[in-house]
């Protein structure tokens, strides 16, 4: 999630906040990797095959799953989802517009953020 609120910010990096933003990726980038690894693999390993083992494809180039595929697929990245892993947040010193990126929060050290009110209804 952190990710993907990351890269639906950072653009072409044209601002400070977006280069700050990316500089924080960066320091998460290798956990991302890992995690990409392991579902990838997921992906592989419950893939359909023909009788000899050839992976079976779409129109699209992407695996074809059966019905048990998907449900050790699903099980397999739920699993991957919950695991834990040793992450120290992020010490931010130049935290100048990045006071509203909640998302980062559980992820960094340094940022006084503003959490706005929310209104009734």
């Amino acid at each position: 999630m952190l990710v993907a609120s990351i890269n639906a910010v950072i653009g072409g990096q044209e601002t400070k906040v977006q280069k700050k933003l990316f500089k924080i990726y960066e320091k998460f980038k290798a956990h991302h990797e890992s995690y990409s690894a392991q579902r990838d693999e997921f992906r592989l390993d419950n893939a359909a095959t023909d009788d000899k083992g050839i992976l079976l494809l779409d129109e699209k180039g992407e695996y074809k799953f059966n019905k048990e595929g998907i449900k050790n697929l699903t099980k397999n990245i739920q699993d991957l989802n919950e695991k834990e892993f040793d992450f120290t947040p992020i010490e931010v010193i130049n935290s100048n517009g990045l006071e509203g990126f909640l998302f980062l929060q559980d992820w960094t050290t340094g940022i006084p953020f503003i959490k706005e009110e929310e209104e009734e209804l």
